[in-house]
This record gives C-alpha cells, sequence and structure tokens, in this order.
C-alpha cells in the first residue's frame, strides 16, 4: 500500500502528453515531448490543387526549382511551420505543397503545415503505429513512396529540397526511414502535420541545458518516497525546485 501512495503522490509532478497513436484533434499523434508538446499528422493525404502529375492527383511540386526562398532551411522539431509561413509569404496563393498544407482545414482544424525535415522523419518512424491507428479511425495509410518535407537545402544549390521515403527494402525486409533530397520541380506526396493546441514551441537541446543549469536539487528519495542521501545501489528520484523529477539508478 505504501508504495502505491508514493506512485500516486509522483502523478501531478510528471508531465502529460496524448500517446502516440492517439486520435487527436483531427489526426494521428506521433510526437511528444515531456512538456506536455506534441505533433499530429493528419489522416490523409491532401490532393494536389493543380495537375501536377497524370499519374495521381495525391502528388505536387515543392515550389520553383531555380528560387531560392529564403526561410525554409529550418530542419528542427518545431520548424515546419516556420518554414511554411515563410513559404506561403513567398508564393502566396500558389499550388505548391507548402500552398496546400496551410490552406488546409482537415478535421475541422486550420493550423496545418508541411513538416520540417526532422519533423518529417519521426513521423515516418513511426509509420507502423500511425497507419495502425488509421486503420482503426479511417482515413489514408502512409505510402511507401517520396514524401516532401518543408526544408529546402542550402542556398548553395537552390535547385533540391529535403524528402523522406517511410522506408526501403533490405532482403524483402522493410527498413527505413530514409532521407533523401529531390529536384523541387518533381511531385510527390504531401502530407500535412499540426502541433497540438497550435504550440510549437519545442524545446531544443541548448534550452533544455540551459533550464538544468538554472534548477537547484531539493531531495533525493528512494522508491517507497524515503528522503535518503544514501546514494550507492539503489534507484532513486531527484527532485528540483522547478518541479521536474529525474530517476537515476546509482550503482557503484
Amino acid at each position: 500500500m505504501k508504495k502505491i501512495l508514493v506512485i500516486l503522490l509522483w502523478l501531478p509532478m510528471i508531465s502529460t502528453s496524448q500517446n502516440i497513436g492517439d486520435f487527436y484533434q483531427g489526426g494521428i499523434v506521433f510526437y511528444n515531448d515531456s512538456f506536455g508538446n506534441g505533433l499530429i499528422i493528419d489522416t490523409s493525404y491532401i490532393q494536389a490543387t493543380y495537375p501536377w502529375s497524370t499519374q495521381s492527383n495525391l502528388v505536387s511540386d515543392w515550389g520553383p526549382n531555380l528560387h531560392y526562398c529564403a526561410g525554409t532551411e529550418d530542419t528542427s522539431i518545431g520548424g515546419g511551420w516556420l518554414n511554411t509561413a515563410s513559404f506561403i509569404n513567398d508564393h502566396p496563393n500558389q499550388h505548391y505543397a507548402a500552398n496546400i498544407c496551410y490552406n488546409s482545414t482537415s478535421g475541422g482544424y486550420s493550423d496545418w503545415f508541411l513538416p520540417s525535415k526532422k519533423e518529417l522523419w519521426q513521423a515516418m518512424l513511426e509509420v507502423n503505429i500511425i497507419n495502425s491507428s488509421i486503420n482503426m479511425f479511417g482515413g489514408d495509410t502512409i505510402f511507401s513512396n517520396f514524401h516532401w518535407s518543408s526544408t529546402q537545402t542550402l542556398a548553395k544549390d537552390i535547385r533540391y529540397a529535403y524528402g523522406v521515403w517511410p522506408y526501403t527494402t533490405i532482403n524483402g525486409i522493410p527498413n527505413g526511414p530514409v532521407e533523401v533530397v529531390n529536384s523541387k520541380n518533381m511531385p510527390y506526396l504531401v502530407r500535412a502535420i499540426r502541433c497540438i493546441n497550435n504550440d510549437c514551441s519545442f524545446l531544443t537541446p541548448s534550452s533544455i541545458q540551459e533550464q538544468t543549469n538554472d534548477k537547484e536539487l531539493l531531495k533525493v528519495i528512494d522508491l517507497l518516497g524515503r528522503e535518503t542521501k544514501v546514494t550507492k545501489n539503489k534507484g532513486l528520484f531527484y527532485i528540483y525546485n522547478d518541479g521536474t523529477v529525474e530517476k537515476k539508478i546509482i550503482i557503484e
């Protein structure tokens, strides 16, 4: 009984977030962090608003091949919205991949965007979970073809942007995802994402480190909730003044 009480006491101190694979706010959750922020992928592909290909209405060009779109270089988690906004500012009222994501109202939400390179990569890491959820809730499962990200390659070569294949196969076994670059004037698949609660303020590794450096240790307790100063050969919880808790296993 005492152990159960300790677990319950910890619950208010642990950040809560939706689980990967949950249907939430118009799509499937595929990423969350320890601060409650997360990313959602649309359950369906967005149809092209221009006939880029006679083979499929689900593919669109990234953008003009010989034009560098400043502000679309962000690769980070949380960077897709900035890339998309920069592209829209440079190419308003067009039919490119970022435009159709920006204009989407799928699920009743209007804050969709084209994912950054790392956001798209993270989605493809969870492709099996995403597809399982879509099979339950409805929509288009993730195809095995190339998908555009919103991240353009550096200005030294303006012809390309990044994208991701969900997987390749080695000896018939799925292996991936795989990040590659492709010419921006080629039509490929487009899948929109959005941030949970429209909050894309994900902490960068540097800001997390700054926060860690500022916090102070209040006390150390053992698995039964007893305050202790003995740190040898134990699983311990370190409680800090910013409300965070770290579990450490000390073996000496």
